[in-house]
């Protein structure tokens, strides 16, 4: 046999001959004959390679084992190179399918590979056509009343749907809409009476197909049907809605700020229940207890701002109990309707217990420094200097004022908070909940224990009040989503549904009240990580060691921990053992919890760990979707747009639109990993599968792999930052020597001017700037269509406007200028950028695009012109700006 190709295993064998050689099974499951086959059919140019391939392996595993005889005399770094080495050749089997590999030279092939013209337009249209309509179209499911891409449903007969006897409820309700006896939503029913069809999803498809005698999981009857929302329920106001509640959340805090940004409603999730009682409406004087308003911004507050979202009306909130009382036996069925309650509201107007807990700040640069992101906010307005904003102008001087609240995550008293910041709120709440041991005092009376958001009873666990009526945390903390009182998340159900599922049906469910509504998302969301925190701590408490580690934890006294927090104060390591271990249960803890810092750390070791496998990353670049004016996200907020014909002047106004995305959170999640997923297929060649990752060439080259991290901005809107690592990328080593070749260079030089800009012919100056119009909204519109007679002038001037909206950076105190360490103000996003002449790269490998304008941020070109949106890319090289790139230095570093 073949000594050198013996060293190679079976499937790098495979791999290398798949599309040149057909091997039997026999051939396949002997290693003997597969290798005879080769050396008798195989050409020879292949079979020479991979005896160069074998022999680099049993070379590198020699060396490996010299490594470790001498490791405790060898510095790290060597030890680590030759490590890589062994990893390169091992991963041979994922290489060898690509072309003209020359032996086994880096930075070579298709390492930064520009595509020619062909391919670029060919990743263009394809990006176009996967946004058209037929890609985006949405329709609902009859059986589980979800809203799903068309292409995931299917128009089935009533009568040949399978094992439809599953269909028919258990119990019926007299809101229920049957067809056949069998509980469907009309939503998803066609036809008439003598011949209907219904609309049925791949998932609930899959489930009546089976033998067994089961409902889907997510069928209607499987205890989900939840009903329609009555008009008394949909007009209530926030303030409304919670004097009929009989469950409520400890606090909201309302920020309003005049033009820029419409405000935050932040919504803590920790809900009491109500002080026992049957009477309703709830006192106004609860809202003084469990809202709080800040405005921020010079003069007075006008009273029609707060109008449309703390009104409260009398006989709105009295048809709404009328209703709930005839409707909703289970949990509204034995209230009592207070006339002296009812008198006592507004006949249609803000509260005064609303009004007297308005607190002002005029320093306006709260905004700007609670919102700082990498990505500036979508609504800035015009700068008055030379570097004129790069994104969204509001709304002109004589609008009335924002009527949007956008939503994000606190909780607080009602204090004087004006000049707190959201997460000095949360401590300062959660400092008042636990004081000396007890609860602190409120303005109000609350329940006496928190809420069990637990649906299910434990295994074995006696529940008194079990069956059909046990009550539902759901169900109870939001009548206007559960009118009926029946369908709450985690009730009781033939086929069990997972409380993650079942949110995902809930914010997937067609009318989109839970997707719209307030706080349903933040509290679900709250929910689930307080489970994993459990979850994970349950977890450390079975460990084996954990008692003895109880004995020394408990010698943790006050005196210890502050001694240990001056330590840390002092940048000096904790000196206690017992702190030192009950800080590595928190870490270890905490590592479970989606969100905490302690997933990000894993998330650094998978980086380094593809590092050492494919080689340091090749590009990073950020995305910052325009969720506010992108016509996609309209679309999937419920607006009617034609995207094949689409028409700016058509569809909803700016203001619409803002509202749109504001009130619609999930639409706006929705169409960023949309985008997202869209870009990677069609831009970049990545093909997702279930169970591998596949690459073609794309805009930027073949990838081998890729890295992201999707990060929300003040405002809640999300972004992402993502590395790549190209096919055939050098080692840091095999980098820098490369560097040296002017070859290289010249091939780093072409690709930076194909895929890595900061310039547009005719925008050089302030004053060019200043001449174009900045078109905040340029983001409702289409990339051009590639089929177009004229698609490349189309093309540079549609990259021409895109530029000068998104990638001007505009500096401002409290959002980027900070004072460096000689008092002056200083831009942290380092603008304003350093301009080129040209495209360039040196020795060192730093590079640079060419740059004229010194506001200018660079963008991918690919990116702009598809996605219209703000973007930014970097090389990644052994120079300096690789080093520097503060979010990789965070990534990696910590």
């Amino acid at each position: 046999m073949d000594d050198d190709l013996n060293e190679l295993t079976t499937k790098e064998l495979l791999v290398r001959f798949k599309g040149i050689l057909s091997f039997s099974r026999d051939d396949r499951q002997s290693k003997q004959r597969l290798i005879a086959r080769i050396l008798q059919d195989g050409p020879l140019e292949q079979v020479d390679f991979l005896r160069r391939s074998g022999r680099d392996k049993r070379e590198a595993k020699g060396e490996q084992r010299e490594a470790a005889v001498a490791s405790h005399k060898r510095k790290r770094a060597d030890y680590m190179s030759a490590r890589r080495t062994v990893c390169r050749v091992e991963l041979l089997d994922e290489r060898l399918d690509i072309e003209g590999v020359q032996d086994g030279a880096r930075g070579g092939g298709g390492f930064l590979q520009v595509p020619d013209e062909e391919t670029v337009k060919t990743c263009y249209r394809a990006f176009y056509e996967a946004t058209s309509n037929s890609a985006i179209a949405h329709d609902v499911c009859g059986v589980c009343a979800r809203e799903l891409p068309a292409s995931h449903l299917t128009v089935i007969p009533l009568d040949s749907l399978p094992n439809a006897d599953c269909l028919l409820p258990k119990q019926v309700h007299p809101a229920h809409h049957l067809v056949d006896g069998k509980l469907f939503e009309p939503a998803g029913i066609l036809g008439e009476v003598s011949a209907i069809s219904i609309r049925t999803c791949k998932s609930c498809l899959t489930d009546l197909n089976r033998k067994e005698n089961k409902p889907p999981k997510f069928l209607l009857a499987n205890n989900l049907w939840i009903g329609t929302v009555p008009w008394q329920l949909q007009v209530l106001t926030f303030p409304e809605q919670l004097l009929i509640a009989l469950l409520y959340p400890r606090i909201y805090v309302f920020k309003l700020f005049p033009k820029k940004v419409g405000g935050t409603r932040d919504a803590s999730t920790l809900q009491r229940d109500m002080v026992q009682g049957n009477l309703l409406p709830r006192p106004a004087a609860v809202l003084a207890s469990v809202i709080s308003v800040t405005f921020i911004g010079l003069g007075q507050l006008p009273k029609r701002w707060l109008q449309s979202t703390f009104r409260v009306r009398r006989q709105s909130v009295f048809e709404a109990l009328q209703w709930l009382k005839k409707n909703n036996l289970k949990y509204y069925g034995n209230i009592q309707i207070s006339p002296e309650r009812i008198a006592a509201l507004p006949e249609d107007d803000v509260p005064d217990e609303v009004l007297g807990v308005v607190r002002q700040s005029e320093d306006e640069g709260v905004v700007d420094q609670e919102s700082d992101g990498y990505v500036p906010t979508e609504e800035e307005s015009p700068a008055d200097s030379d570097n004129v904003s790069a994104e969204h102008q509001n709304h002109d001087d004589g609008n009335p004022g924002p009527d949007v609240i956008p939503l994000q995550i606190s909780g607080a008293i009602d204090t004087d908070t004006s000049s707190l910041t959201a997460s000095e709120l949360m401590m300062w709440g959660l400092v008042n909940m636990w004081k000396e041991g007890k609860e602190g005092g409120y303005s109000v009376r609350h329940g006496s224990k928190p809420v069990n958001t637990f649906g299910r009873p434990r295994q074995g666990e006696d529940i008194p009040d079990a069956g059909p009526n046990r009550p539902n945390f759901f169900e109870k903390a939001f009548p206007c989503l559960f009118p009926y009182g029946t369908g709450g998340i985690e009730a009781d159900q033939e086929v069990d549904v997972e409380f993650r599922e079942h949110v995902q049906w809930a914010l997937q469910y067609h009318d989109r009240r839970f997707r719209t509504h307030e706080t349903f998302p933040f509290v679900c969301f709250s929910i689930s990580q307080r489970r994993q925190a459990l979850y994970s701590a349950r977890i450390q408490m079975k460990r084996k060691n954990f008692e003895g580690d109880v004995r020394l934890l408990s010698t943790i006294t006050v005196e210890k921990l502050e001694a240990a927090r001056r330590e840390e104060e002092n940048n000096l390591p904790i000196s206690d053992p017992a702190v030192r271990l009950l800080r590595q249960h928190v870490h270890a803890t905490a590592g479970r919890v989606q969100g905490s810092d302690q997933v990000r750390y894993q998330l650094r070791s998978q980086i380094w760990a593809t590092s050492i496998m494919l080689n340091p990353p090749s590009l990073w670049f950020t995305v910052n979707p325009c969720d506010l004016h992108d016509p996609i996200a309209q679309a999937f907020a419920g607006e009617e747009i034609d995207l094949d014909r689409f028409i700016s002047t058509a569809g909803p106004p700016k203001d619409k639109r803002a509202q749109n995305i504001a009130s619609d959170p999930y639409a706006a999640a929705k169409f960023f990993h949309f985008l997202i997923r869209t870009l990677l297929a069609t831009l970049f060649g990545i093909e997702v599968t279930r169970f591998r990752v596949k690459s073609n060439i794309g805009m930027l080259g073949r990838v081998s792999a890729y890295f992201g991290t999707v990060e929300s901005q003040g405002r809640g809107s999300l972004h992402l930052h993502m590395l790549l690592w190209l096919k055939d990328a050098p080692s840091a080593d095999e980098m820098h020597q490369l560097l040296k070749e002017e070859g290289f260079r010249e091939k780093i030089r072409t690709y930076i001017r194909a895929n890595l800009r900061a310039h547009i012919p005719g925008l050089e100056t302030a004053e060019d700037i200043h001449k174009v119009p900045n078109e905040a909204d340029i983001a409702y519109s289409r990339p051009p269509n590639p089929d177009a007679d004229d698609y490349d002038s189309q093309l540079v001037d549609h990259e021409r406007r895109l530029a000068r909206a998104k990638q001007v950076h505009t500096c401002a105190p409290r959002r980027c200028l900070v004072f460096d360490k000689h008092g002056q103000l200083k831009c942290k996003r380092k603008a304003p950028f350093k301009c080129a002449a040209e495209d360039d790269v040196d020795e060192a490998g730093n590079w640079q695009s060419r740059r004229q304008f010194p506001y200018f941020n660079g963008w991918v070109p690919c990116i702009l012109v598809n996605c219209r949106c703000n973007n930014d890319g970097k090389l990644l090289t052994n120079g300096g700006d690789t080093k520097k790139c503060h979010v990789l230095r965070d990534w990696l570093c910590g």
